[in-house]
């Protein structure tokens, strides 16, 4: 009986010492730390922001070509020798268009192009906004003349274009328009379009260049300035014209440095054409439309003369 009592008290304490050692472990397993990573996920959407043109009141973007490093005005330095000028005329009355060549003159006028660096005309007169002061004007776009942003700096760019040619500056970038102007001879004018096509030359007078430019009365006046008093030479400037081709030639003391060629067309006159075609050919169903009428009348009036016989 000892005995059995004895082996149930120890069985009763093996089985409570198991019961305990499992709460210690599972007690155990809780407090143990999680080793699962508690991963915070931030998604971020990209933010894009489009810049698009709008060519219907703007030039349009294309490829930005060779930027040069910016020029600066100087409005309290001496450069006392007059090398060059030229002189183009406007319609003051214009009003739009007179604000944009104003606008364009204020950022050239005492821009100073140090020895052998490059004026930009697009870099220096920058993009033609609302903001910067431009308004519409007439523009070449299509072959035709229409209102457009800025209308009217092209005889800006070009007044520089001949007054540089004369102080024999190097003439980097230049194009012609595509359709004829009259501020400046034929083959003598420079076109500029933001970022498309620039109008650019480089001073090689050996000492910095500095332009004014002056905007009023109906006269547009660009004048070239050395600091130092530099020897240009004999210089002529002729434009002869072969078929539709207008060239363009500068002579320095007997040689000639610089030739440039030029083609022009004519605007389209398609939609005056088609206009005038409307109203010919709405006069000419008026006319039908009359004769047709009258002979319904001449109709109505026969028959009505056949019944009073009948």
């Amino acid at each position: 009986m000892n005995k059995r009592i004895i082996s149930l008290i120890l069985c009763a304490v093996l089985i409570a010492s198991a019961f305990a050692g499992c709460r210690v472990n599972n007690a155990g397993g809780i407090e143990e730390a999680d080793t699962t990573e508690l991963t915070t996920t931030t998604t971020t959407q990209p933010t894009t922001v489009t810049t698009t043109e709008d060519t219907a009141t703007t030039f349009p973007e294309d490829e930005t070509r060779k930027i040069y490093k910016g020029l600066a005005k100087d409005t309290e330095g001496s450069y006392p020798y007059k090398i060059a000028e030229y002189t183009t005329h406007y319609d003051g009355s214009n009003v739009t268009r007179t604000a944009n060549l104003r606008a364009a003159a204020e950022k050239i006028d005492d821009i100073v192009i140090p020895d052998s660096r490059v004026f930009s005309f697009n870099q220096t007169v920058g993009k033609r906004t609302v903001t910067a002061g431009y308004d519409e004007a007439k523009i070449i776009k299509d072959g035709e003349f229409v209102d457009g942003l800025g209308g009217g700096v092209c005889q800006v760019s070009s007044t520089i274009f001949e007054c540089v040619l004369r102080a024999n500056a190097k003439i980097v970038s230049r194009a012609a328009h595509s359709l004829e102007i009259s501020y400046v001879p034929l083959g003598g004018d420079a076109t500029v379009q933001w970022n498309s096509c620039d109008f650019q030359f480089e001073n090689t007078l050996g000492c910095p260049m500095k332009l004014k430019m002056s905007c009023g009365n109906g006269t547009l006046t660009c004048t070239a300035y050395a600091k130092k008093d530099v020897d240009v030479g004999d210089i002529d400037i002729s434009i002869s014209r072969s078929g539709d081709t207008y060239s363009l030639r500068r002579t320095v003391n007997g040689k000639v440095n610089y030739t440039t060629h030029s083609k022009y067309s004519k605007p389209k006159t398609t939609t005056k054409k088609e206009n005038t075609t409307k109203k010919k050919e709405k006069k000419k169903d008026k006319k039908k439309d009359k004769k047709a009428d009258k002979k319904k009348t001449e109709k109505k009036k026969t028959t009505k003369k056949k019944k009073k016989n009948g």
